[in-house]
């Protein structure tokens, strides 16, 4: 059964990937979901980046669900 997940990139992310993407996979956690997005979207693994769920940080074991609210952030440098 294939899960529904949109993702939405910021910063260099957003430039260098899409502004957001629509997963149509079974992903379980943060963990599982940086794999796929690293193994698909190979930059990912050269710029460090967090991933907030509903407008929180995240940790790799945080569970994902169908409904959250997915965010891939860059570093940010202010100015």
């Amino acid at each position: 059964m294939e899960t529904h997940h949109r993702v939405t990139f910021y910063g260099i992310l957003k430039e260098k990937i899409a502004s957001e993407l629509s997963l149509n996979v079974s992903l379980k956690n943060v963990s599982e979901m940086r794999s796929y997005l690293e193994e698909n979207y190979p930059i990912l693994r050269n710029i460090p980046y967090l991933v907030a769920i509903n407008r929180t940080i995240s940790s790799l074991e945080n569970p994902l669900t169908p409904s959250d609210d997915i965010a891939i952030l860059p570093p940010f440098s202010g100015g």
